[in-house]
C-alpha cells in the first residue's frame, strides 16, 4: 500500500497531473469515474490569490468526490 503522508491511495497509484485549463473539476470528475486515485489542480498562481482574482478562486474549487486533491500553486512572491 503506498502512502502520502497518513493518506493510502493503493499499491500503483494513478495520479492526475496538473495541466494548465484542462484538469478543472468536471474533468477531475471523469478521471477520478474512470479510476484516478489522487487529483491535482491546474496551476494557480500566486500572484492572482494575492490579489484575489476570480479566475484562480474557481481553478481552487473542488468536490467532495474529489479528495484526496492536491492544490499546486507557482509564483516567486511568496
Amino acid at each position: 500500500m503506498v502512502r502520502i503522508g497518513e493518506i493510502a491511495v493503493g499499491e500503483f497509484p494513478v495520479i492526475l497531473a496538473p495541466m494548465e485549463d484542462v484538469t478543472d473539476s468536471p474533468f477531475r470528475s471523469i478521471c477520478r469515474d474512470y479510476g484516478a486515485d489522487v487529483m491535482i489542480t491546474e496551476f494557480v498562481a500566486s500572484e492572482g490569490l494575492i490579489r484575489d482574482a476570480w479566475k484562480s478562486r474557481m481553478k481552487m474549487q473542488f468536490e467532495p468526490k474529489e479528495r484526496p486533491i492536491g492544490i499546486q500553486i507557482f509564483g516567486s512572491n511568496i
